[in-house]
């Protein structure tokens, strides 16, 4: 055990003295995480917002009286032109109408997404429903009808999910996804440097020849990359937390193309039983992982190479949680729990929403912890081969 502490403090703290490392590994995903996920969407309602109260100039062909003062109640202003269409498609007008053969057609440059001339469009379609709804009440005013007659009944769309799952928004998806990048980002400093890393300083050699057993040098090395994973993970959980705070607080959402606001961010609601599952999940997560780095590592030939291989990782480890946001469609079974790290992305969620049973843990604890020692026994085993080792 003295050994396994000795190997483990010597990596953690080669890496902890370089400040720079330590801050960008750290304390930047704290500062940076809140920036890079909901500062976007901050931004763009805060265009949106601008957009929306300023008075557009739209371009019109062929438009009636009434039509042209209804644009301009929605704050637009008709401009007339020859070809509506191909003045849109210029760029001299976000927006464009004409109106041939009793259709008012609208143009607009939506294939970006949203933007100032998404806004417009939808300004021009609300003040013409709007005029259409006027024109239909008067019709039924000289028929003698109540505009009742139209809508006989009212259709309401209420969210019947849990509290739990309301206040958790989208970090059901969220969290486990830069979970899982956090713990990478931070486990592989310390998984490359204690494998790839001490080949090139031609250091490994004297480790291993050294009388203490390749298992508890893989296990110390293991160790002090999962701590540094750790640490990083909690760092870009706060961040996340901290993003999906000001997210609501500032109002942050993504507007749906139904207009709904699609509410970002959310808030972790879990009582001291479900923290410590979290956390027990994270560190199954860490120590799985760690493994696997401290595996990819000695089996590099090179630092540049370790570096590759952790590329590809990153690519591998985020597929599974790609399919989390599907979670919806498919009727999760016992055996989804036991795939690796989709597990933990189900768990997570499930633990968020308040859903999460004795079984799901189980079952998600016990196969993570199996693929955690399934690495563990690949690091050692890499350790013990030669060609493995000198490889270099």
């Amino acid at each position: 055990m003295e050994a396994i502490l000795r190997i483990f403090w010597k990596e953690l703290v080669q890496v902890l003295r370089d400040r720079k490392l330590v801050f960008s590994t750290l304390v930047l995903p704290v500062l940076l995480m809140p920036v890079f996920v909901f500062g976007p969407i901050l931004f763009q309602n805060r265009l949106l917002q601008g957009e929306a109260e300023r008075v557009q100039e739209v371009a019109v062909a062929g438009l009636p009286e009434e039509a042209l003062k209804a644009l301009e109640a929605a704050r637009l202003k008709p401009v007339p032109v020859p070809d509506p269409e191909e003045a849109v498609q210029e760029g001299r007008f976000p927006a464009g109408v004409a109106f041939r053969q009793g259709t008012y057609r609208v143009y607009g440059r939506l294939a970006s997404g949203l933007g100032a001339s998404q806004v417009a469009v939808e300004k021009v379609k609300g003040a013409l429903q709007a005029l259409k709804e006027a024109k239909v009440a008067e019709a039924l005013a000289r028929a003698g009808l109540p505009k009742e007659v139209l809508s006989p009944f009212a259709v309401e769309v209420v969210d019947a999910s849990p509290p739990k799952e309301r206040a958790g928004g989208l970090l059901g998806f969220l969290l486990p996804f830069f979970l899982v990048v956090s713990v990478l980002s931070g486990g592989q400093v310390v998984a490359v440097d204690a494998t790839a890393g001490e080949k090139e300083k031609g250091t490994l050699e004297a480790l291993l020849a050294a009388p203490v057993p390749l298992l508890q040098i893989a296990l110390g090395k293991t160790l002090a990359a999962v701590a540094m994973a750790l640490l990083s993970g909690v760092a870009g959980l706060l961040g996340l937390a901290l993003g999906g705070a000001l997210s609501a607080r500032f109002g942050g959402g993504a507007l749906t193309k139904r207009g709904e606001t699609l509410v970002l961010g959310g808030q972790v609601n879990l009582d001291l039983g479900g923290f410590l599952a979290l956390f027990l999940t994270a560190l199954l997560l860490a120590l799985f992982m760690g493994a696997v780095m401290v595996a990819l590592g000695l089996y590099a030939r090179s630092f540049k190479e370790a570096q590759s291989y952790m590329t590809s990782l990153y690519l591998l480890a985020l597929v599974p949680l790609l399919f989390l946001q599907f979670r919806g469609f498919l009727e999760l079974e016992a055996w989804h729990h036991l795939l690796p790290l989709f597990n933990v992305a189900l768990f997570m969620d499930a633990l968020l929403k308040g859903s999460a049973t004795p079984l799901q843990a189980g079952l998600t604890w016990a196969s993570t912890l199996a693929y955690a020692a399934l690495a563990l026994g690949l690091a050692v085993w890499a350790f013990g081969r030669e060609d493995v080792v000198y490889r270099n």
